[in-house]
């Protein structure tokens, strides 16, 4: 499918797979979306009084959409990082000053820079890098561009020591067309960068920012200009690289979620919501945020909806009274609407826009009065109050200046009510809000339920009886004003853009003078091209990618958030000849794709049944939230792959008790393993080896300082478990791999919260005794500090002796005072036991860890969390 994507260079089209069908949402085929000309356009138009005033700033476009967009702040730091890092892309790294003879090779010839070590041996290109951390090492001669063509780079060789950057410069000389970094291992790459119409290119080899001395062997380098393809895609599609844009669209239901029982194929329907309703063909909704589109409400208008709910929840906070006059600071698309709807509910209404075509335009729409200057305007509501100033006020512009709000204080009747709709400064002078006694408000966004995930995810609606207005009747209502005709947005819909076209209008619209469009829509006609996966494929194949070299496990990772991305995919890349990253599965789409199209990865899916039956996957990292994660082991397995998954392995008895069946039943049984990293930890493997001679039980005290996490974070509900289950199970594994026998007996004992915010299953005691006599005892703790105290502390008592783990730092022999393991920094064993697992599927070797152990740890922290809570589900 076809979804718009902004980054700091605009608006693009990318291909992206179909969103995948959730509980409770509905798949929509959009007919329109509407494009919010002030969120999505401000961050695109050039910084006021640069000399690039057409060129839009990094930082204006991640601080426009992301700050409105995004609630997660830490989330929010990673893609501004991500946006600042494809943005910096595009500089060309520093020239040295130091050059030298050429050398011919490989059909090129090139010309020395910085590199301390530089020659053309045996066929071979090779050089040393000095320490710099951009500068250049070595480039080609310019290399012609025949006109229509794309350059392709082919690279074979090695990279050891540091990190290189291998691309190609423009005309110029001043900017990369493109460039990848390498880092030590084996090079073999192909690069496609198109050269955006430079007439020649030169490729560079340059330091890759690693500040250390690298050594690079090109065996092989091949320069090819490469005709269109057939189908009209680009020969690489890697750039496609930006976050999500859209909130308002209006389509048919294709897909019913499990769950949903009011709603059917067939349906049209308007939805509502950042990150769900995007710019794109194909949006999975959650119930809650889409409604309806009654019989004589047209589409066009039914895909202003989010922005009219905006508009009728501020005008609903401010509860105006028949015959009252109300003041509306700001005639955009959402002030225009708010007039409109105060005169249907019987009011006087007088306007403000320092653009006097967006006043005449409300005007025209029924407003009694307006003017485009703020003096004009005091005095205009002076008169048109009879000196008595407006009941209510409404702001509905978009600024960060303090004069909007301190002007609504003025033109307020004292006791008035003011309502914030827009995004304003808010200093606001004390005296006329004193002198007037005026009820200051604010409407967040689209009415009662917004940003409430039980009720937008969950699905679970407030009593009709108690919250008359939520956000889903609100949308009801306003697309019920348009039908009964009382409502007219026909006029305020100033454009219909086909999707083909997005990136150029989104230029225009950005580089316009004056004041945006009230309304623009996208619509969204059939794909004219002829592609390679239908427009509904929930797979796609990303052009450009990087193939595998022969003899590696290639993996698909499902669920590309943090700790997938962050944790796992840069381990299991340490291990470049064992692991081989081939597919990308998850639901965002967008996210999924930057990280893809950044690691030039061939599969980016929303279905894990997509991948699954791909017989050229060998593996599957499962990095999803808790709940998922039984699914979609029991699935993998079934389809023969192996399987890693991040802990815990289920949540439920049923679950677990799901994984053993569907195991025990394979005839042919890949390997399974969860993550519980820490016996693998280079500080734990040396307490089980000081251990193995031992002759009596154990006496392990395990303690954690977890630090608070909310009650409302999903690791604390439904699609967590909770941090007993999904945290220390790490610990009842420890246990079982230092006693090194089944456990036996357990008993658990939490606090009494009371009336407090801690929950009994982060605040507990454990104690396991094992079949060798071993007794393991865990205190878990939220109640600590976030300094002060290392979050991990283990004890062992055995045979006259005791061992003191601290927080995977330092392991220490009491009786002597002796460090047994200790380097600078922490390690809890993540690479060694992928490196683990990945050597014995290679050898065709059992697991690290056996499956009953794995079934064993995960049941004792079940049988845990009966004890602390009850009956586990």
């Amino acid at each position: 499918m076809r979804q718009v994507l902004l980054n700091s260079q605009g608006a693009l089209v990318a291909r992206m797979p179909r969103p995948a069908l959730e509980p409770g949402c509905l798949l929509v085929r959009v007919h329109y979306s509407m494009i919010s000309t002030g969120t999505e356009l401000a961050g695109l138009r050039g910084e006021p009084g640069s000399p690039h005033g057409d060129t839009p700033s990094m930082p204006r476009v991640a601080a426009k959409y992301l700050g409105k967009a995004l609630r997660d702040p830490r989330r929010a730091l990673e893609r501004l990082k991500s946006i600042a890092r494809h943005a910096l892309s595009a500089s060309a790294p520093r020239r040295s000053a130091t050059t030298a003879a050429a050398v011919a090779v490989h059909g090129l010839s090139w010309t020395q820079g910085a590199a301390q070590q530089f020659s053309a041996t045996q066929g071979a290109l090779k050089l040393v890098t000095d320490a710099s951390e951009f500068g250049y090492q070595a480039s080609s001669q310019p290399i012609p561009v025949a006109p229509g063509t794309t350059p392709v780079v082919e690279l074979e060789g090695e990279v050891r020591g540091g990190v290189v950057s291998i691309g190609l410069i423009d005309e110029t000389g001043t900017r990369w067309i493109g460039s990848r970094n390498f880092d030590s291992g084996a090079l073999q790459d192909r690069l496609i960068f198109d050269a955006a119409g430079s007439g020649e290119v030169t490729l560079v080899i340059a330091n890759g920012g690693s500040r250390t001395q690298a050594e690079v062997r090109l065996d092989s380098v091949r320069v090819l200009m490469m005709p269109p393809t057939e189908d009209g895609l680009p020969l690489s599609e890697l750039a496609d690289q930006g976050w999500n844009v859209g909130y308002s669209v209006c389509g048919e239901v294709i897909a019913v979620g499990e769950g949903v029982v009011d709603m059917a194929i067939g349906d049209l329907v308007a939805g509502a919501g950042a990150g769900k309703a995007n710019h794109a063909d194909f949006v999975s909704i959650p119930r809650n945020l889409a409604c309806r589109v009654p019989r004589d409400c047209d589409l066009k208008s039914a895909a202003t909806t989010t922005v009219g709910t905006i508009a009728l929840q501020g005008v609903r906070r401010a509860a105006p009274q028949l015959g009252e006059s109300v003041a509306v600071l700001g005639l955009g698309l959402i002030g225009q609407i708010s007039a409109q709807l105060l005169r249907a509910n019987g009011t006087r209404v007088i306007g403000l826009d320092p653009d006097p075509l967006r006043v005449a335009k409300a005007r025209e729409l029924g407003m009694d009065a307006g003017e485009s200057d703020p003096e004009a305007f005091k005095l205009a509501v002076r008169d048109f109050t009879g000196g008595r100033f407006a009941d209510r006020v409404l702001i509905t512009a978009a600024t960060k200046s303090d004069a909007v709000i301190n002007l609504a204080m003025e033109v307020a009747r004292p006791r008035a009510t003011v309502v914030i709709v827009g995004d304003i400064g808010m200093s606001i002078k004390r005296e006329a809000f004193y002198r007037k006694e005026l009820d200051l408000l604010m409407s967040t966004s689209y009415g009662p339920g917004r940003y409430d995930r039980d009720y937008e995810e969950g699905g679970r609606d407030y009593p009709f009886s108690h919250v008359r207005w939520t956000l889903n009747r609100n949308m009801q209502a306003y697309m019920s004003l348009i039908a009964a005709g009382r409502l007219n947005v026909g006029p305020l819909i100033e454009r219909v853009i086909p999707i083909t076209e997005a990136p150029e209008a989104y230029r225009e619209l950005a580089r316009a003078a004056g004041s945006a469009p009230l309304g623009v829509l996208l619509s969204y006609p059939e794909e004219a091209r002829k592609l390679p996966e239908p427009p509904d494929a929930p797979r796609i194949t990303v052009r450009g990618f990087r193939t595998a070299p022969s003899g590696v496990l290639r993996y698909a990772l499902v669920g590309a958030g943090a700790f997938g991305t962050s944790m796992l995919v840069p381990q299991l890349a340490r291990r470049k000849d064992r692991f081989f990253l081939r597919g990308v599965v998850s639901r965002n789409s967008a996210t999924a794709g930057n990280f893809a199209r950044a690691h030039q990865v061939e599969i980016l899916a929303t279905d894990l049944d997509a991948v699954l039956a791909d017989p050229e996957i060998d593996l599957v990292v499962i990095a999803t939230r808790h709940h998922e994660h039984a699914d979609q082991v029991v699935r993998a397995l079934e389809a023969g792959k192996h399987v890693f998954v991040e802990k815990p392995l289920a949540i439920t008895w049923e679950q677990l008790d799901r994984v053993s069946t569907a195991y025990e039943r394979l005839h042919s049984k890949p390997l399974l393993m969860v993550g519980f990293n820490r016996r693998f930890s280079p500080a734990m493997q040396a307490l089980h080896a000081a251990l193995k001679e031992r002759r009596g039980p154990l006496m392990v005290n395990y303690r954690l300082n977890g630090g608070y996490i909310p009650l409302e974070n999903w690791v604390q509900g439904p699609q967590g478990g909770g941090r007993n289950i999904g945290e220390a199970c790490h610990m009842y594994d420890c246990f079982r791999f230092l006693a090194g026998a089944p456990v036996e007996a357990i008993q658990a004992a939490a606090i009494d919260p009371g009336e407090l915010p801690y929950l009994r299953n982060d605040n507990f005691s454990a104690a396991l005794r094992y079949a060798d006599g071993s007794v393991g005892s865990l205190v878990y703790t939220a109640m600590g500090p976030k300094s002060g105290l290392p979050k991990e502390r283990v004890e062992v008592f055995c045979d006259g002796e005791a061992y003191v783990l601290d927080d995977y730092t330092s392991l220490l022999r009491a009786s002597d005072n002796r460090a047994l393991w200790g380097p600078a920094t922490a390690d809890k064993g993540h690479f060694e036991e992928l490196c683990r697992f990945g050597d014995a599927i290679a050898a065709g070797e059992a697991a690290p860890i056996p499956f009953g152990e794995l079934m064993e740890t995960s049941a004792a922290a079940l049988r845990v969390e009966s004890l602390l809570v009850g009956d586990a589900a």
